[in-house]
């Protein structure tokens, strides 16, 4: 029992390593999309409406992803909110991207990715926040002077 307990805090440990390696990717892989959005969007940029939300949203994504990788790194108590927040908003994507895509290749389009890309991301950060939530909870008080 004791080696297979060991065993697993190994697998653990690496698993933890690489976490944030792969949050850093999937925010860089969103910069090429973030561009293409931006420049392709109808209306113009910084105009109000509901095109540009798009690419703030996708914006925000990015830039909590990055937060993520560093908490992740640290094993910071603050990982399970910021996790939890970031699957929000990528479900809260694919669902949007599937309800305001057109028939056809836009659909498809937004299938693929809230399918293979945002959902499964998204669950990944859910079990995440829960994990994480040990990390606030065995920090230990420093000792009053």
């Amino acid at each position: 029992m004791l080696a297979i307990r060991k065993a697993l805090a190994n697998h653990e440990d690496a698993v933890l390593r690489r976490l944030p390696i792969v949050l850093r990717v999937a925010a860089v892989l969103l910069l090429p999309w973030i561009v293409d959005l931006a420049l392709n969007v109808r209306g113009h940029f910084g105009a109000r409406n509901l095109s540009n939300s798009w690419v703030w949203l996708d914006l925000i994504e990015f830039a909590a992803l990055l937060a993520l990788a560093s908490l992740v790194r640290r094993r910071h108590r603050a990982t399970s909110p910021i996790a939890s927040a970031t699957a929000v908003l990528l479900a809260m994507d694919a669902f949007f991207d599937l309800w305001s895509a057109h028939r056809g290749s836009a659909f498809r389009t937004a299938e693929i990715f809230a399918y293979v890309a945002e959902l499964p991301s998204a669950a990944l950060l859910a079990a995440l926040s829960w994990y994480s939530l040990h990390w606030a909870s065995t920090l230990h008080p420093t000792p009053a002077a």
